[in-house]
């Protein structure tokens, strides 16, 4: 084992797994050359890897400075969107095309009238992330983890990143083994008395941004005041921020976010998971949030198509039996399969999780239907830039074979990007973000597969992939802190759905449409083919 200074100067211990990443990342030069790589490897349920740099530390936290913002007034707020993150290697620089579907991090920081930006995330490579701001920005607040902080290398350093870098106030975050500080969240404020908040797919790395497929959502414009009404999303955002019970981010960030007139977001609901034992959050406040709002909802002559698309799957929820997060816990809570967990005489919440032949006949009886969505081998033989993509996804299913199969060849439920649909420059490049969707169909005649997902009941887009550690369960709280918002068709002022539409088909006319979700992926989505088509597991592609 090796060891290494961190930001507070102390030492630590580094795995080996980090050790190898650590050297695959600084031998890295980003240019076109990436097509060359092979992937990388993370042993947790994460969907990313820590990152150390075996360069001297520089010390962010020797100069604080004053995080007080100007305040002004701007003109009424527009809708929320999602944006598909441009690419240097997809989009290069002379490709103009639907621009307005597309955002970069230098829209999101390089403003000249930013002057406050907070960050959340997993990963940040400074010398990357601090050229994306203009010099005017006054303070960047980053809450990070412990030992996922690429500091700036002394040969990078140039007058301009350390003008930034002394603007910049650290708050590091301990988590435990195998768990993460995963939430991808930045909260912006501007001259004119506005904010804006983003929800990027990616970490703050070159690689991450630029090699997966990644989407943002964008908050409208928020207006500094108070709401006439109180508005659930707000509500939700500062629990979060209260879950650290850290002295720096109740005067840092939440006081400036209390502040915020939250009242454009009035429709949507902010869905978070904490390790914090003092609130409920995770699969269990999901849950909660998804019955309060569906409630009379159900009817009966209709198909339930319930989608997950996710860069990572965890492990079983059972060591002694084949048990998924998604498909034995989540759809069947969801769907009334499984009742309301409810506390025994010790105050732990239960829950009787059916066994895999049960659940299948209630799906069938039930008329629903589960979706994974999660890149096969083939997509990264065939996508643009071949396996410099795959560090990102993490399905380690060789450890336990049966499980897979079971979820493959019982429950059929792995779908695939449809290679006949996929744009020319992305191909089946895989995205690494995390959707989860519920649509209902009439069950009377033959489905379209070509209408299932254009109208949602609900869409969660989150940080959040398919794993306890994510999620928790109803008897354990979730060990990492994620984020993410929720569309509902009850939470609608003016329609039914939740519309839906893909960024792979030509988006020509598309731009600044009412659509309220845009996802990263084909849809429909087709079935993989179970005598081809295999989940990509990094041990498997290696052992080939």
């Amino acid at each position: 084992m090796s060891r290494e200074t961190n930001l507070n100067g102390t030492k630590r211990k580094r795995s080996d797994v980090a050790e190898k990443v650590a050297q695959r990342w600084k031998s890295v030069r980003y240019s076109a050359e990436m097509e060359n790589m092979a992937p990388v490897n993370s042993n947790n349920d994460s969907d990313d890897c820590i990152i150390v740099s075996e360069s001297k530390i520089i010390d962010l936290t020797n100069q604080e400075q004053d995080l007080s913002e100007r305040i002004g007034t701007n003109d009424t707020a527009k809708g929320a969107v999602f944006k598909l993150m441009k690419s240097d290697f997809y989009e290069r620089e002379d490709f103009m095309g639907e621009v307005e579907d597309m955002i970069t991090l230098k829209d999101i920081f390089g403003t000249e009238t930013l002057k406050r930006s907070i960050l959340f995330s997993f990963q940040y490579e400074l010398d990357f992330l601090l050229r994306q701001f203009h010099q005017n920005v006054e303070n960047i607040t980053i809450v990070g983890q412990k030992g996922t902080i690429m500091p700036i290398e002394a040969r990078a350093m140039d007058a301009t990143l350390a003008v930034i870098l002394k603007k910049v106030k650290l708050i590091e975050i301990t988590m435990p083994p195998f768990a993460s500080h995963h939430t991808k969240l930045i909260i912006n404020f501007y001259d004119n008395g506005e904010c804006k908040i983003f929800l990027p797919s990616n970490n703050f790395t070159s690689m991450e941004t630029n090699l997966p497929q990644q989407v943002c959502w964008c908050s409208p414009l928020l207006k500094i005041g108070k709401e006439g009404l109180p508005v659930p999303f707000k509500r939700s955002l500062i629990e979060y921020l209260n879950s650290y019970h850290l002295k720096d981010i109740d005067e840092l960030i939440t006081k400036s976010v209390e502040e915020v007139n939250f009242a454009p977001l009035s429709e949507l609901e902010f869905v978070y998971s904490t390790p914090s034992k003092f609130q409920s959050s995770g699969l269990l406040s999901f849950y909660n949030k998804l019955e309060k709002l569906s409630a009379g909802t159900s009817a009966s002559d209709t198909a339930k198509h319930y989608l997950c698309q996710t860069s990572s799957i965890g492990t079983s929820l059972s060591r002694a039996r084949d048990e998924n997060l998604w498909t034995h816990l989540m759809i069947p809570l969801f769907t009334g399969i499984m009742s309301p967990p409810a506390k025994d005489t010790t105050g732990r919440k239960k829950a009787e999780i059916l066994l895999t032949n049960s659940l299948i006949n209630e799906y069938s009886q039930r008329k629903i239907k589960p979706y994974i969505i999660f890149p096969t081998e083939q997509e990264f033989v065939t996508s643009p830039l071949k396996w410099s993509s795959s560090g990102w996804f993490h399905f380690q299913y060789l450890q336990k074979k049966s499980y897979y199969e079971m979820l493959r060849n019982k429950f059929k439920v792995f779908y695939k990007q449809d290679p006949a649909m996929v744009t020319r420059r992305r191909g089946t490049t895989p995205a690494h973000s995390k959707f989860y969707m519920h649509c209902a169909t009439n069950s009377t005649g033959p489905c379209d597969a070509s209408q299932v997902f254009k109208e949602l009941e609900w869409c969660l887009y989150t940080s959040a992939n398919l794993s306890q550690t994510a999620w928790g369960t109803v008897s354990r709280k979730p060990r990492n802190y994620e984020a993410g918002v929720l569309y509902h068709s009850r939470r609608l002022a003016n329609t039914r759905k939740v519309t839906c539409r893909t960024f792979t088909r030509d988006r020509r006319g598309c731009a600044g449409n009412p659509t309220h979700v845009a996802v990263p992926f084909t849809l429909p989505v087709i079935p993989y083919d179970l005598a081809e088509d295999e989940c990509f597991c990094l041990a498997r592609h290696e052992n080939d």
